[in-house]
């Protein structure tokens, strides 16, 4: 038996073969074969050449595999895999050899990995460094990824409040979106991250420090006035959702979330408490917003 890839072409003792393959084609050019019939697919065995059709409905093959070392399953060939088989003009062993040691600096595969070969593809089994099967299917592209428009930039229809502190406003987003689940969507860093069009970004290398997208979301979020008067207190805390979203990885130790200007306040006519990370000036801040009629601690 002698197997060929050539870009797109597959061909089987000389005859161009096309995917799916027909299984009485099959049998012509490979002689009869052994049949078992699973629950979810049908496989054609032929035993003393090594190779397999898997058959959904028993008449199309979707994948052709060739088995390197003896199995143990009801279907597995009696014999190995030991016929020609050339990949653009290269013995398949030296082709997959060069490709993979290509794409394990890509993707780190140890135990095998899909070459695409035009519209075809070739799915190599490894186990230990070893080759344990081939299998010869057509390429199936993804299809298009489909984004969420839920995080687009929505412009309010009222008036909206102008933070003069971007930690204050923070504060404010915990409050309203997380614990009163008054601004929606209730942002997700994940969520956002897995639905952002513009690149990808990568949380477990990326949430150590700001991730620029994300916190553009953020300072470019309207709250509407009608919402002032629901913040009656305000509670930082290194645990809040709202900087585990917005900062992957703080570990809460430094004063990154710490408000600095409370001008904030005045949007505010019901707020009356306030507990805030800690800062040196506390006392300052405590005789500040004890003026205003807010009690201020610290955490």
């Amino acid at each position: 038996m002698e197997i060929t890839i050539t870009d797109n072409r597959f061909t089987l003792n000389g005859v161009e073969m096309h995917f799916p393959l027909d299984i009485e084609q099959l049998k012509t050019l490979l002689g009869e074969s052994r049949h078992v019939e699973k629950k979810y697919n049908h496989i054609y065995t032929w035993d003393t050449l090594g190779v397999l059709a898997y058959s959904k409905n028993g008449r199309q093959v979707e994948g052709f595999s060739l088995d390197y070392i003896s199995g143990f399953l009801d279907f597995s060939p009696a014999s190995v895999f030991v016929d020609t088989f050339t990949i653009n003009g290269m013995d398949y062993r030296a082709y997959i050899d060069k490709n993979i040691k290509s794409a394990r600096k890509v993707n780190k595969w140890d135990e095998g990995g899909t070459l695409t070969i035009g519209g075809l593809d070739v799915w190599v089994d490894m186990e230990d460094n070893g080759l344990k099967g081939v299998v010869i299917s057509r390429n199936e592209p993804p299809a298009p990824k489909v984004y969420s428009d839920k995080y687009k930039y929505q412009p309010i229809t009222g008036e909206k409040i102008e933070f003069t502190d971007f930690n204050f406003k923070l504060a404010v987003i915990q409050e309203l979106m997380y614990n009163k689940e008054l601004l929606k969507p209730a942002f997700d860093l994940y969520d956002f991250v897995e639905n952002h069009a513009g690149r990808e970004i990568d949380v477990e290398e990326e949430g150590y420090e700001f991730i620029p997208e994300v916190t553009a979301y953020f300072e470019a979020l309207e709250i509407d006035k009608k919402y002032a008067t629901e913040i009656t207190e305000i509670s930082q805390d290194g645990g809040d959702d709202i900087y585990l979203h917005l900062l992957r990885f703080w570990d809460g130790e430094d004063d990154t979330f710490n408000i600095r200007d409370f001008e904030d306040v005045r949007h505010f006519p019901n707020l009356k408490r306030m507990n805030i990370f800690h800062a040196d000036n506390l006392a300052d801040i405590q005789a500040q917003l004890a003026e205003k009629g807010i009690t201020v601690e610290s955490i």
